[in-house]
């Protein structure tokens, strides 16, 4: 039932990158360093465990999209690639710009980024898992 996997994946995503990513591991995880690799490796994996705890099922295939994706998104900072192509919101740019109103734009900057950055995963997995489950 497609209807049933949406709020199934939003909650799992949402306790992964959210409840569950510390600050630290949220920063550094797209930083292109040994660390960074470490960090966005340790985060996919929670974030994994997190869907599949809330999807209520286990296979290797729906295991491994929403692993792969998750990692691919946050290790090249896809939001933040895509942001830039569309001349969206640019958070680095808000964050070192002095102007008036810098704090309102620098927020808006990082809602943005979080509904982006999300969007890309549960388009992902909203088509890839029922597509790997009618296989």
């Amino acid at each position: 039932m497609i209807e049933n996997l949406f709020p199934k994946i939003l909650f799992g995503l949402l306790v992964g990158d959210y409840l569950l990513q510390p600050r630290e591991m949220a920063i550094q995880k797209s930083q292109n360093t040994n660390k960074g690799a470490l960090y966005c490796l340790i985060h996919c994996i929670i974030v994994t465990i997190s869907a599949i705890i809330f999807l209520q099922e286990f296979s290797i295939s729906i295991t491994l999209l929403i692993f792969i994706s998750h990692y691919i998104i946050d290790r090249i900072g896809l939001s933040t690639y895509w942001l830039r192509l569309i001349k969206g919101r640019d958070f680095e740019k808000e964050y070192y710009e002095k102007y008036k109103f810098q704090e309102i734009h620098l927020c808006f900057s990082c809602i943005v980024y979080v509904i982006v950055d999300n969007t890309f995963h549960l388009l992902i997995l909203y088509y890839g898992i029922p597509f790997l489950r009618s296989l």
